[in-house]
């Protein structure tokens, strides 16, 4: 059975076949290239690192199950829109889908208008896509991240 995950230093989506039983320690140094490395281990959008048990019960119940790998427990996230900034502490397995609900609240846009705008990395035009985990747009050791909330592209016509 495949495991789907993402990690720091890596924007794109990894599989790895496991065997029925594979402990959270081989599946860390599989993923780190057999390096020592002390890597946490996310379920895709949760808020906890992985025990061995519940490893177990995310590899038995899940026909494909979504994981992230980093060295940080929590990320700085910063959110800017109109003059104003929020931040909190996020997983790096957060999605910028669920950052962006998040940010959405923060900001008091109602559901009409938060579907008007995107999440930006500041100082770029990169806007990642939903599904993106945020720890995956970070560089070995950073732990912070800064978005921009910016309207989406219109195409009129």
């Amino acid at each position: 059975m495949p495991i789907f995950y993402q990690m720091e230093n890596s924007r794109q989506v990894h599989t790895m076949d496991h065997p029925q039983s594979i402990t959270l320690v081989e599946i860390v140094h599989a993923v780190a290239g057999g390096v020592e490395v002390d890597l946490k281990v996310f379920e895709e959008d949760g808020d906890v690192v992985l025990t061995e048990e519940m490893l177990v019960e995310i590899l038995r119940s899940k026909p494909h199950p979504k994981l992230h790998f980093h060295r940080h427990h929590e990320l700085k996230v910063v959110v800017h829109f109109n003059g104003r900034e929020v931040s909190r502490q996020a997983p790096p397995a957060m999605t910028i889908h669920r950052l962006k609900q998040w940010a959405d609240k923060a900001f008091g846009i109602d559901a009409a208008h938060a579907a008007e705008h995107v999440l930006q990395l500041s100082g770029t035009t990169e806007r990642p896509a939903g599904s993106t985990h945020i720890g995956t747009l970070t560089h070995e050791r950073q732990h912070h991240l800064s978005f921009d909330l910016v309207p989406n592209e219109r195409f009129q016509g």
